[in-house]
């Protein structure tokens, strides 16, 4: 308990010092154009404590949004930072150089810290399922909606040693960019059927194939799958993470730890095997051969159906160990990938052929258990993480919409271009009529977040009836 608290203490404080990072820009850029900086905030809203330096009020604000520097001769954000009506008014004004600088200067920050957490991983490398050959081929998946359903890989004619070589034209560097590729795709619709449809090259004993897959939506996420996974360590095996209380695993004598060796003496090659086994023969006693303690031992477990579901489950959660190398890749191309994901999953949220959601989406709960995750698994993921994030703060911020540090640069060019300021008036309002968009848009992410949080640990039982690997 105490490690755990621990690891969700480090996720905050990274969450903390990238918002940090990225105001320290704003008051630095500020200060350097001789523009009066009043306040200096981490979250929005009502002041919970802090401290008064050179004419600058520092402090941590109720609503951990993000932050703010105050700026008054910016003037579209007096109200929302609680600044006067007429402060603007009073001070000297700025020239349109000053506000762009001062704007951009967020996100670039972000970028540098990226890049100084970028050349940490290029030095000490991080381990990575790089290769992208496939290791499995699922014959039969579930699908979101609990159906069994041909697997589109399989379908499509992709087998165990093809080498995933691209995605609709694009290459594929590694395992993680071929699942978000499949994942954020939009493809096309292939006629009257409407079905989603990727292209997908593969290299088969060095002959490049084009196939066709269409992939099928899974999980309560509703997320693209086509069923592969990658190529497996063969000296590991899938361990036994979390036992669901009174389900037949725990009941044989499972425990956490043990490491999956084989179903019926069928070797247990990946998790997508386990899972299509146990819906072929779910309706039977199975012999599940463990490896504990360097000793091998057989459990024949009976799979139960769970009240209120329709498939039969074992009642575990287990960690699959993949075939990972490490990698160092240099800062240039770490910031380009980590763009890249960002333009790939922000194309797809607005494109009509994509199965992504705003609820796909996540917000400071999310934020923060995923950074949690990745501090659990190692310190090196969790810089990984935390260069991604600020990658996305960054282009997030200057996207042309009020409230962000782009709507600020978007209200100064307008301005420019008329030759003259905007209303003040009209500026707040359309800033405070943001303001609460995002406010709903993150508790509207956060209910979403708080369900994948309870899923992850275990709380919430309203995924597919399958045994489940842990992220």
């Amino acid at each position: 308990m105490l490690t755990t608290v621990l690891h969700i203490a480090l996720a905050l404080f990274a969450l903390g010092f990238s918002i940090f990072i990225h105001e320290l820009g704003h008051f630095i850029a500020a200060k350097k154009r001789g523009l009066i900086a009043d306040r200096f905030s981490i979250g929005f809203g009502p002041r919970l404590f802090g401290w008064h330096r050179n004419g600058t009020d520092f402090r941590l604000s109720l609503l951990p949004l993000g932050g703010y520097v105050s700026l008054p001769q910016l003037a579209d954000m007096g109200r929302i930072e609680g600044g006067e009506d007429d402060e603007a008014d009073r001070l000297p004004p700025i020239s349109y150089a000053d506000k762009m600088i001062v704007a951009v200067m967020g996100a670039v920050f972000n970028l540098i810290f990226a890049l100084v957490l970028s050349l940490v991983l290029w030095g000490v490398g991080r381990e990575i399922v790089k290769s992208t050959t496939v290791g499995f081929v699922a014959e039969e998946i579930r699908n979101a909606d609990f159906e069994i359903v041909p697997g589109p890989a399989y379908v499509a004619g992709i087998r165990e040693g093809d080498v995933i070589y691209s995605i609709d034209g694009n290459r594929v560097p590694d395992w993680w960019y071929f699942q978000n590729a499949i994942a954020t795709g939009v493809g096309k619709e292939n006629g009257e059927a409407g079905r989603r449809e990727v292209e997908v090259g593969v290299l088969r004993k060095g002959e490049l194939m084009e196939l066709t897959v269409y992939p099928e939506l899974v999980s309560s996420e509703r997320m693209r799958y086509i069923g592969i996974e990658p190529e497996t360590d063969e000296t590991s095996a899938p361990i036994v993470m979390r036992l669901e209380p009174g389900m037949p695993a725990i009941e044989a004598g499972l425990e956490p730890g043990d490491r999956l060796i084989r179903l019926d003496g069928e070797d247990i090659i990946s998790g997508a095997f386990l899972s299509t086994y146990l819906t072929k023969h779910g309706d039977r006693s199975i012999d599940v051969t463990v490896e504990r303690e360097g000793k091998e031992l057989t459990l024949p477990i009976h799979p139960r159906i769970k009240e209120g579901e329709a498939s039969p489950r074992f009642g575990f959660a287990y960690d699959f160990q993949y075939k990972t190398e490490i990698v160092h890749y240099n800062p240039i191309d770490q910031l380009y990938r980590f763009a890249e994901t960002m333009k790939m999953t922000l194309y797809a949220l607005i494109h009509k052929n994509s199965d992504v959601r705003v609820k796909n989406m996540s917000g400071p709960v999310g934020i923060v258990h995923g950074l949690t995750r990745m501090a659990q698994v190692g310190f090196i993921d969790l810089l990984w993480m935390l260069a991604l994030i600020n990658v996305n703060l960054a282009i997030f911020n200057l996207l042309p919409i009020p409230v962000l540090d782009g709507g600020h640069m978007l209200f100064a060019t307008i301005s420019k271009i008329i030759g003259r300021p905007l209303p003040r008036r009209l500026m707040e309002n359309v800033q405070g009529a943001f303001m609460v968009l995002l406010l709903c848009f993150v508790i509207y992410v956060s209910f979403f977040d708080v369900g994948r949080l309870g899923r992850d640990v275990g709380l919430i039982d309203d995924e597919a009836p399958v045994e489940e690997a842990t992220p």
